[in-house]
């Protein structure tokens, strides 16, 4: 039985950017749910923190590994990083090891940023804050770069912000080193250079496939992610 397929949104953008993709697979079959980051769409003082994050996520892929499923992580950009941590034990051989059924059998990465355990995250080039409120630097090109302009003006008016602080905590676990991984590198990536996405997949001695698309691949090019998940589906369960 096909895993259960997690999708993860990065920073700003909210669960509705897997929309289109989630359609695609669901026309073939494929059971997918979206987590949400409960830093999205809060300013500082008093947000969420990147622990908070990570904890969401972690109790999203409880809630489907407690009901057996198989889940196949879709970390797309800064959940990177946070999915990664987010699994910790929940490995399908952990599982199995303590008698139980289900657990994450591997993770895609789409231009997904990644951070060495032991490290703490900093905070990127490309935040411009704002009082409390941390946004990302020219969206229209680092993100939508590649969307039509009807496209772009659409997504540019659902961002929301991200909180200024709470983002520079230690990276403890990273579940990479527990499944096996690909990593969708996207050649336009005006956020994420190519040869910092090569680095990353590296680190995760990743699987690397590749896109022409920019920083949003489940936008602009959905069908592609979507052909990059079902082949890694493939390869997990042999």
């Amino acid at each position: 039985m096909a895993p259960t397929i997690l999708l993860v949104p990065g920073l700003w953008e909210g669960p509705s950017v897997f929309d289109s993709l989630s359609s695609l697979l669901a026309a073939d079959g494929f059971n997918t749910e979206a987590a949400s980051l409960p830093s999205t769409g809060s300013t500082s003082p008093g947000n969420p923190t990147m622990k908070d994050d990570i904890d969401a996520i972690r109790q999203h892929i409880v809630s489907l590994v407690s009901r057996g499923d198989d889940v196949l992580l879709v970390l797309h950009s800064a959940s990177g990083f946070l999915g990664s941590e987010a699994m910790q034990g929940l490995d399908m051989k952990r599982r199995q090891e303590r008698g139980e059924s289900g657990g994450v059998v591997g993770i895609v990465f789409l231009t997904a940023g990644l951070i060495p355990e032991g490290l703490a995250h900093q905070t990127p080039p490309f935040f411009v804050v704002e009082g409390g409120a941390a946004h990302c630097i020219t969206p229209e090109t680092s993100l939508f770069g590649d969307l039509p302009e009807d496209e772009k003006k659409k997504w540019l008016t659902l961002l929301k912000p991200q909180p200024s602080q709470g983002w520079d905590d230690t990276v403890t676990y990273t579940g990479w080193k527990d499944v096996p991984s690909v990593y969708l590198i996207c050649e336009q990536d005006a956020l994420l250079p190519v040869f910092l996405q090569e680095q990353f997949a590296g680190l995760a001695n990743s699987k690397i496939v590749r896109c022409s698309a920019g920083h949003m691949p489940q936008l602009s090019q959905p069908e592609r992610v979507a052909e990059v998940i079902k082949t890694a589906i493939a390869d997990f369960s042999n």
